[in-house]
């Protein structure tokens, strides 16, 4: 099935490099936007199927344009953004405001290759198809979030790619503070996690920061992993805290949930659970294995609340949830399990 892409971008360099990227790997490129306005005629016109729209343009921005676009077509948008720090801001409302995802303009051709523009615009088809077809997949829990045990884990591990900033936003303005700490693995740029972590502390009731070497974790506070480390967790007596590491190197995902819930799982055994959520790949399914190996508890995202349905698919296909809820019912789900309390 052809997938026709627009691209709206004020760069004449970025726009000659989308195109020859996507054409390689046999996607349609239908038009190219050089500006908000041109962009909106050409997308109304033309009705892609995806489309890449920068961030920072003359005159109107992408952020300005997306509801407008949103309005004309039914595309999956794909943000074109530079990893700075105002860039970021606006690249996160964006994925909160519906955009499917994004890509890093600077890094094009570089660190951003074409097998995973290849993947990311493959999956924004899919999910456009998806919605076209009004696919939704029907959702009932195993269980009710009532009937779920009472276990009190003292520290709760999260990984989430690929429609994360809007589920993560979902999910703590939703959850109330916890008695444990939350460590979040978001695959993401360096220079985008501490705008992540600000919008949700704005956002939400809880307190945030980005993990650093030597990082002490610490009750009621949500840990994001820097965009650039992974993070292996650690336990001296009472005391839980981190090592940032570059180690392993041969892995696709760096910071890796892996990485994270494994070495989380070897320190706290049954006392860690573990929640997988929206995006792409498998990242977490190995380390979602040895949490269950150690005794944790592993909760898992149902495909009918995922943005893309890959790492929690893995996880459940695999028997090594222990259940699985809807976005929607995922904090009272962790509220439960926590702290034995239920909220609404």
């Amino acid at each position: 099935m052809a997938v026709n892409v627009l691209i709206i971008d004020d760069s004449s360099t970025v726009c000659a490099m989308l195109t020859q990227m996507l054409t390689a790997a046999g996607f349609t490129v239908v038009g190219v936007g050089k500006n908000a306005d041109e962009g909106l005629e050409l997308a109304g016109k033309l009705k892609p199927d995806v489309i890449t729209l920068d961030i920072e343009m003359p005159g109107k921005s992408g952020l300005q344009i997306l509801p407008q676009l949103q309005k004309i077509c039914d595309a999956a948008i794909i943000m074109c953004s530079t990893l700075t720090n105002q860039a970021a801001s606006a690249t996160l409302q964006s994925l909160e405001k519906g955009a499917f995802d994004y890509i890093p303009k600077t890094e094009i051709g570089k660190a951003f290759t074409p097998d995973m523009l290849r993947e990311r615009v493959n999956n924004a088809h899919t999910y456009v198809i998806g919605k076209r077809k009004g696919e939704v997949a029907h959702y009932k829990p195993t269980v009710p979030v009532t009937s779920l045990p009472f276990v009190a884990p003292k520290a709760i591990v999260i990984g989430v790619s690929t429609g994360g900033p809007a589920a993560l936003h979902k999910l703590f303005t939703a959850l109330p503070i916890m008695p444990v700490p939350i460590v979040v693995v978001q695959h993401m740029p360096a220079a985008f996690v501490a705008s992540l972590a600000e919008r949700i502390a704005q956002q939400s009731k809880h307190k945030t920061s980005v993990a650093k070497d030597d990082h002490t974790f610490v009750s009621g506070e949500v840990c994001f992993a820097p965009g650039d480390k992974h993070v292996v967790f650690k336990k001296i007596q009472n005391r839980l805290y981190c090592d940032l590491s570059e180690e392993p190197k041969n892995i696709l995902h760096k910071p890796s949930a892996d990485v994270l819930f494994q070495t989380a799982a070897e320190v706290m055994g049954k006392d860690l659970l573990a929640v997988v959520l929206t995006g792409m790949g498998r990242d977490g399914a190995d380390g979602s294995k040895t949490v269950r190996l150690r005794g944790g508890m592993v909760l898992a995202e149902s495909k009918s609340s995922c943005v893309v349905y890959g790492m929690p698919k893995t996880v459940i296909e695999a028997k090594t949830a222990n259940f699985e809820f809807d976005l929607q019912d995922m904090a009272a789900a962790i509220t439960k399990i926590v702290t034995g309390k239920i909220i609404k």
